[in-house]
């Protein structure tokens, strides 16, 4: 079983956005039209597993542990896009297969569910802790080090670290 949802966060404001289009178009209905971009060849698909950690595998490759990002392209300007066929493996052996259609242009999410009838949860939830708790440290210190190097790049650290000042503070 899989969850796909649209990462588009405006989509929430699809007909306020349709209703102001209208006004404009009906504002705009005599002046020369702006050539319109290419057309999209091509989509996102994010996935992700619940629960987390689990590794996934298109066409009998590796991708990675979750959640992975994959390009897909179209065969043709705005024809849809059939993925290929995800498998999401979890460290218990339980498995579960995904493949969607998109449209180009779509960036979408699609969350793999491991199938509840699938024996030793409990060791697919324990191993969905670790990765959790990884995550966290990977964001505590990536969230650190931003710090510091917004701390670095100030004009006072900079004065400092330039010797125009006294003991340095900066780190």
């Amino acid at each position: 079983m899989a969850i796909i949802r649209t990462k588009d966060p405006t989509m929430r404001f699809a007909l306020p956005t349709l209703a102001a289009g209208a006004v404009l178009a009906l504002l705009t209905a005599c002046a020369p039209m702006a050539p319109a971009g290419p057309a999209p060849t091509q989509a996102l698909l994010t996935y992700e597993t619940s629960p987390e950690g689990a590794t996934l595998f298109e066409g009998g490759v590796a991708l990675g542990q979750e959640p992975v990002t994959r390009t897909y392209k179209a065969s043709a300007p705005g024809a849809t896009i059939t993925t290929p066929e995800v498998t999401a493996v979890w460290p218990s052996g339980a498995k579960a297969t995904f493949w969607t259609q998109l449209q180009p242009g779509a960036d979408e999410l699609a969350t793999l569910v491991r199938p509840p009838q699938a024996p030793d949860l409990k060791k697919d939830q324990a191993h969905a802790d670790k990765v959790l708790e990884a995550r966290r440290k990977d964001d505590k210190r990536s969230f650190e080090e931003l710090r510091r190097e917004r701390a670095r790049n100030s004009a006072a650290c900079k004065a400092e670290l330039s010797g125009q000042s006294g003991a340095s503070s900066c780190q």
